[in-house]
């Protein structure tokens, strides 16, 4: 999806001005019923989006349990030819909007994504599906939060140790035996300490430099499963789950590569968590 891309270096600058106002000490502004109205030309440029009823389902909680990480999932399908050929996860009010934004290269005729956000406040969730013809579709649903700003809440774990773990990966649902069609479902965990920039250390009492996954590729030997550029809104220790179809291969192979440049990669063969 071009225009995801495009829109990279323009969230990121969002994300920094939302940094700067905390730094501050800036009130976090109310939730405006015309954020998407101004997102979306950043994120899709003029193209239309269409109601996805009938191609996409999307799930998110009504209020979420923990703001720090929240459970959305979403499948779409086409029955009319077409395949799926990029899917964005989508969040109005937090600093970096766009979570992951994934890609399928050769598309896919239906496609099941989960993964954990960040919400920084009450927010309008979105999922937009494009088209192997480069139409847009979306499925939207508001989640209801604690407001206390997931965004700025300290790191969860200690910072040394996340340090020292950081980049190791575990991918679990991959059947010993490769010779099925049948559609599985798989998890990947990766972890990483997800620095937003506008955490503060609370014992130095500085700010936590910004530090987080920008992009993951899955591959089921030579071929490609997707790829994703992701931005801070995705959780500390991040998941995605994912389906894919066996393809005769005996690993899958899963490269990130966070935004100081640190890659990561790792093969995980058949067995693993089957």
């Amino acid at each position: 999806m071009a225009p995801v891309k495009h829109a990279k270096s323009v969230l990121k600058s969002v994300a920094a001005a939302g940094a700067l106002a905390l730094s501050l000490g800036l009130a976090a502004m109310p939730a405006s019923a015309g954020t998407w109205d101004e997102l979306k030309p950043s994120v899709f440029g003029d193209r239309a989006i269409a109601d996805g009823q009938g191609i996409v389902s999307f799930t998110a909680p009504y209020r979420a349990e923990d703001d720090r990480r929240v459970p959305v999932s979403a499948t779409a399908a086409f029955t009319d030819g077409r395949t799926v050929k990029g899917v964005s996860f989508i969040i109005d009010e937090n600093p970096m909007p766009v979570a992951a934004a994934f890609k399928f290269q050769e598309g896919r005729d239906k496609v099941g994504l989960g993964i954990d956000v960040r919400l920084n406040g009450p927010s309008m969730v979105r999922v937009v599906v494009e088209a192997s013809d480069g139409r847009l579709y979306m499925a939207e649903s508001m989640v209801k939060t604690s407001g206390l700003g997931a965004c700025a809440a300290p790191p969860v774990g200690d910072a040394v140790s996340a340090l020292q773990t950081l980049g190791n990966m575990q991918v679990t649902g991959l059947p010993a035996k490769a010779d099925s069609p049948f559609t599985r479902h798989a998890r990947l965990k990766i972890q990483h300490p997800q620095h937003t920039g506008m955490q503060m250390n609370q014992i130095t009492l500085l700010y936590i430099p910004a530090r987080y996954v920008a992009e993951v590729e899955v591959r089921e030997g030579a071929e490609p499963v997707f790829t994703v550029e992701t931005g801070f809104a995705m959780s500390e220790d991040p998941r995605i789950d994912f389906d894919y179809k066996i393809n005769g291969t005996d690993v899958l192979t899963v490269r990130m590569k966070d935004t100081d440049g640190a890659v990561f990669q790792k093969a995980f063969p058949r067995g693993v968590g089957g």
